[in-house]
C-alpha cells in the first residue's frame, strides 16, 4: 500500500487536480464518488485488482491518496 499526502488542507480544487492527474495518467475505471455528510469526498479508481482512493477529508483536513499502485511519479510523498 502506498500513501501520498497531496495537500495539508481539504480543498476541492486540489482534490480535483489529484483526480485529473490519475485519470490522465492511468487506464483505470472511475467509480461514483462517495460523499460524507460533512462534505468529505472519496473517489475510488480500480483496474479490477488494484484500487486507488483519493480523499478530500474535512475531518482530517487534508487531501490524500491510498493506493495499491505506485504513484510516486505523479505525487511525491
Amino acid at each position: 500500500m502506498f500513501s501520498y499526502n497531496v495537500f495539508k488542507e481539504a480543498s476541492n480544487a486540489k482534490f480535483d487536480n489529484a483526480c485529473k492527474k490519475i485519470e490522465n495518467s492511468l487506464t483505470i475505471e472511475k467509480k461514483p464518488p462517495i460523499i460524507d455528510v460533512d462534505g468529505s469526498i472519496v473517489q475510488i479508481y480500480t483496474d479490477g485488482n488494484k484500487n486507488v482512493k483519493v480523499y478530500n477529508d474535512y475531518e482530517v483536513d487534508a487531501v490524500y491518496i491510498d493506493s495499491d499502485i505506485d504513484l510516486s511519479q505523479l505525487f511525491n510523498s
